[in-house]
């Protein structure tokens, strides 16, 4: 089960397995999109960008399948793991604020 929540103003998705939780920026680090805007999609461990398709593990955060675009993902491309410690929110790196493309 994915939920969605906001903390200290960045979007988090939780996703939970069997019991345990997995914490991420909600934003796709392609082109640091929101990741869980409308069109995107869980399958099994996975979920898939809407944007340029690119799929991403729930379980490590790592990137699966590229994006379908002429612009390739950076070198360190997966999903941000969060933690939270007391009231504190932790990034595995530094995180962005997800954006739709300027028009």
């Amino acid at each position: 089960m994915l939920t969605l929540v906001e903390i200290k103003g960045y979007p988090i998705m939780i996703y939970e397995k069997d019991g345990k939780k997995y914490m991420y920026l909600a934003g796709c680090p392609h082109k640091q999109r929101p990741i869980t805007t409308e069109g995107y999609k869980i399958e099994e461990d996975t979920i898939v960008c809407p944007f340029h398709k690119a799929k991403f593990s729930l379980i490590t955060g790592e990137l699966i399948k590229p994006p379908e675009s002429k612009t390739s993902c950076p070198p360190d491309c997966k999903l941000i793991r969060v933690d939270i410690i007391g009231n504190e929110i932790k990034f595995e790196k530094e995180p962005f604020h997800p954006s739709l493309p300027k028009k």
